[in-house]
């Protein structure tokens, strides 16, 4: 993986990884990770990321989490612009995971890569 891919954020405030979503879908796709969406019920219907566990900020549960996370995977949190997975993340390091990450700008990065998602406002129209 290339430097320019991985970032440290306020590394004297967080211990949160930010990783660009081409990462992000290849531990997906490797089954190295799993992927939370932490966006709101509202979001999640409108648009999600097939395989992602749909887990919104208001009810995030790590007891939960810890549930569906197995040894060795990496623990992936996505929102819609990376603010809300930020937070997510550093609660899931602060509560004992070890491998945690969150996807730099979020939704709008992972679409803008041009990676798969369900997007249900187009029917809306």
């Amino acid at each position: 993986m290339s430097a320019h891919n991985v970032t440290v954020l306020n590394p004297d405030q967080s211990d949160v990884i930010e990783i660009d979503a081409e990462v992000a879908s290849s531990w997906l796709e490797a089954e190295e990770a799993i992927l939370l969406d932490v966006r709101e019920q509202e979001e999640l219907e409108m648009e999600w990321i097939p395989g992602a566990t749909p887990m919104p900020l208001s009810k995030f549960d790590i007891n939960a989490v810890a549930d569906i996370v197995t040894a060795n995977e990496k623990v992936v949190v996505i929102c819609f612009t990376g603010r809300r997975s930020i937070d997510a993340a550093q609660r899931l390091i602060e509560f004992g995971f070890k491998e945690v990450y969150s996807v730099s700008d979020g939704l709008l990065a992972w679409n803008a890569a041009g990676l798969e998602s369900v997007n249900q406002s187009a029917l809306l129209i």
